[in-house]
């Protein structure tokens, strides 16, 4: 079983678990909720990144893939000024991602969420009428590339893949599904 075969497997319950908890029907059915989903959206990102950057075993690869400044976009897009985006809550306590190996794991569910933001794009363009020029940027991050940046990173995950390391690949992707669950799933 490839580490890919692998975090699919293991992490499939939480993906579930937090896929049916998100509730994004109700999230995008308003231009309020949407903007409070991307509210809990940019605290986890901004947080997030700060953490993981400090970590990640390429920092050009990693910083292509941060989305905090498509979500500051898109909320200035839904009427927040540059001081109320700053002073928003951030997501605390992170899971510890003390090692490559491990930003590698969390980055496995932000870089998976990716592929679902598309599908959430195309419900938020028909419902709210928003796309990436007027509030929807975070959600068509890659855009036209994602197949090509989820292979890409695929294939760094593959060649990080070792006994020393799965482990905690596997692990931390797990614990971030639970740190991402509380933090977009609380009421904010």
């Amino acid at each position: 079983m490839t580490l890919l075969e692998r975090l699919k497997l293991e992490t499939g319950p939480a993906h579930e678990r937090i896929e049916t908890a998100m509730d994004l029907d109700r999230r995008i059915a308003t231009r309020d909720g949407y903007r409070d989903l991307l509210i809990r959206f940019y605290g986890f990102h901004s947080a997030w990144e700060n953490v993981a950057g400090a970590a990640a075993p390429d920092l050009e690869f990693f910083e292509r893939r941060c989305k905090t400044r498509l979500l500051a976009q898109d909320l200035a897009a839904l009427g927040l000024d540059e001081d109320e985006i700053i002073r928003l809550p951030q997501c605390d306590p992170l899971m510890p991602l003390h090692s490559s190996a491990a930003v590698l794991g969390s980055m496995y569910v932000v870089e998976g969420s990716t592929l679902g933001g598309a599908i959430i794009a195309r419900e938020v363009e028909r419902r709210l009428g928003l796309d990436a020029g007027t509030g929807c940027a975070y959600f068509r991050s890659y855009g036209r590339e994602i197949a090509a940046m989820w292979k890409q990173f695929g294939s760094v995950l593959l060649e990080a893949s070792s006994p020393d390391t799965d482990d905690v690949i596997v692990a931390t992707a797990q614990e971030t599904f639970d740190v991402m669950h509380d933090w977009l799933c609380e009421a904010p």
